[in-house]
């Protein structure tokens, strides 16, 4: 039997390339995979070999590596992708998919139906191994996996310390390698005959890949940065004009009732909905939405406040100065997957007395506003 890929060889494309919708191309791919590879030799922890990223059920649906495949493929993995060319392709196909990145090559298990959608986005790599078999060979279902478990023995032959993206940034979860161990194609490495003989972890350490793969994600390339303007600004300035609405009331005595968490709902919902799906390391307040009015917005406010308990007792007619009416309010806008923030400074009316030039006559207004 003929198996392709077990070392270095020019592609040959004997199709068109499948490019989905977006501005991509081989410096973006290239580019991605240098920040991945940059990792391996850039980590705090021990200097590892490799990250090992493997899709379906052979990681048992780990969503930490489904995210970096994500990144390196340009969402080709994301479930609600439905307009996507391999929308139709059933998951098992598509998932079959063993990637052992490391600081100046890369090993790529595929198989020959999935092999033409991945093509497009990492023909460009460099020092990139192949392990595909032929469509004739791919029929036999038992010649098929005796050769994918023998190609990810031989990837990982020559490394000792691996690190794995364990956790997806919406769901954070403690690194765990007996977890691991207990991956299906993981565990075939332990099979007599064509595994590599004794439990993976016994001749492999095994580190998480997690906190340093979501720096990567988060890096502004021209792909993200399409993104960001075409669909994240768009929703981003969506909630200002929420929030706007919330003022736009006839009568100033209704606008005086309004309090802090009436007003900052619409930036609340948007920041509490995408934390859903992304994690967010930054805890400061730089990193989250905030409405404070008046006195109510000193820096030892801005530096206690949570936006998950806004205040209801704070309301425009009362949280000026000495309880007055306030003047002011400081307002923040967060989204909270990507690089977005707003932070503004509005005025209720008119909040200065100007001087008239005869200070007996007019007074000059001393009050902090």
């Amino acid at each position: 039997m003929a198996r392709l890929g077990q070392c270095n060889f020019v592609i040959c494309i004997t199709f068109p390339l499948l490019e989905p919708a977006g501005t991509w191309g081989e410096r973006e791919c290239c580019h991605r995979l240098r920040q991945v590879q940059a990792i391996v030799n850039r980590s705090n922890k021990p200097k590892s070999d490799g990250i090992l990223c493997i899709l379906g059920i052979d990681s048992r649906y780990n969503e930490g590596c489904r995210e970096l495949a994500n990144y390196l493929f340009f969402d080709l993995y994301n479930m609600t992708n439905i307009d996507c060319d391999t929308a139709d392709l059933p998951d098992e196909v598509l998932d079959d998919v063993i990637l052992l990145i490391k600081s100046q090559s890369v090993h790529l298990y595929c198989n020959p139906v999935n092999y033409k959608y991945l093509l497009a986005y990492v023909a460009h790599w460099r020092n990139l191994h192949m392990h595909c078999l032929t469509e004739k060979e791919y029929q036999d279902e038992e010649a098929a996996e005796e050769f994918k478990i023998a190609s990810f023995v031989n990837m990982v032959r020559d490394c000792s310390r691996i690190r794995v993206p364990y956790s997806s940034q919406g769901h954070v979860q403690k690194f765990d390698m007996f977890i691991v161990e207990k991956w299906p194609i993981i565990q075939a490495f332990a099979l007599e005959g064509i595994g590599g003989g004794g439990f993976f972890t016994m001749t492999h350490e095994l580190f998480d890949a997690s906190e340093e793969l979501w720096q990567a994600y988060t890096r502004l390339d021209p792909t993200s940065l399409e993104t960001l303007i075409t669909e994240e600004l768009m929703t981003f300035d969506r909630q200002w004009a929420c929030f706007f609405s919330n003022f736009d009331i006839e009568g100033s005595s209704s606008i005086l009732e309004i309090s802090e968490a009436q007003a900052g709902e619409p930036f609340r919902s948007y920041f509490s909905h995408g934390l859903i799906t992304s994690h967010i390391s930054d805890k400061s307040i730089s990193r989250q939405p905030f409405i404070l009015f008046g006195c109510h917005s000193t820096k030892e406010n801005l530096n206690t406040y949570s936006f998950t308990f806004p205040s209801e007792g704070h309301l425009v007619r009362n949280a000026g100065n000495q309880g007055g009416t306030a003047k002011h309010m400081v307002v923040q806008c967060v989204a909270p997957r990507g690089a977005l923030a707003c932070s503004r400074t509005y005025f209720f009316g008119t909040s200065h007395v100007p001087c008239m030039g005869n200070d007996n006559e007019q007074p000059r207004n001393k009050e902090l506003t």
